[in-house]
């Protein structure tokens, strides 16, 4: 199945070019690092957030999000190795895990501050000490580098993607040219 699908001529290429190769890893290691770095950040104060009712819902949030952090960190890893390896499979596997994945990270950009910023929220912050403190920020670098890591998945799908299907020359007539090619024609003996 998997190798039908590499061969299919009718699908739309995954062709990266050799000069945008360096753009994708560049963008995926970012989109990594960036991932990992909230994982960390919101799971140091997960921690600190009370098992009460006023923290009830800000506790569920910031623990969601920290996983969803975590495991958009491969994600988008293996959507960036796809389109540097140019394998459609691959490629169309990570950009659609990443795209699912990410759904949950959109929500809780919007559902972290919807509870942070409660009247219960209030009094869950309050509650945690510097803490409490520390999450407001925290958040708000969040939600400011959503907008870049955005660009970063966009820039993906275009280098690997959209740049040989809708923007690019024929690619693939260049990658079907002979290996070695010789002058003087060769005669039999």
């Amino acid at each position: 199945f998997f190798s039908s699908i590499h061969r299919d001529p009718h699908t739309m290429p995954v062709h990266s070019l050799a000069e945008d190769k360096p753009k994708i890893l560049f963008y995926g290691a970012m989109m990594a690092i960036q991932n990992f770095g909230f994982f960390i950040m919101y799971f140091q104060i997960f921690p600190h957030i009370t098992n009460t009712t006023e923290c009830h819902t800000l506790r569920f949030w910031v623990g969601f999000f920290a996983l969803d952090c975590f495991v958009e960190s491969f994600c988008c890893l293996w959507m960036a190795m796809g389109g540097y390896i140019a394998d459609t499979f691959w490629f169309g596997f990570g950009w659609i895990l990443h795209l699912l994945v990410a759904l949950p990270y959109c929500i809780s950009t919007a559902g972290i501050p919807m509870a942070m910023y409660s009247a219960e929220g209030t009094t869950c912050r309050a509650s945690m000490g510097t803490a409490g403190l520390t999450l407001e920020p925290v958040y708000w670098l969040h939600a400011a580098m959503f907008l870049v890591y955005v660009w970063m998945m966009l820039s993906i799908t275009y280098y690997s993607f959209l740049k040989a299907t809708f923007f690019g020359k024929q690619i693939g007539a260049v990658d079907e040219a002979p290996m070695c090619t010789s002058a003087t024609p060769v005669r039999p003996v």
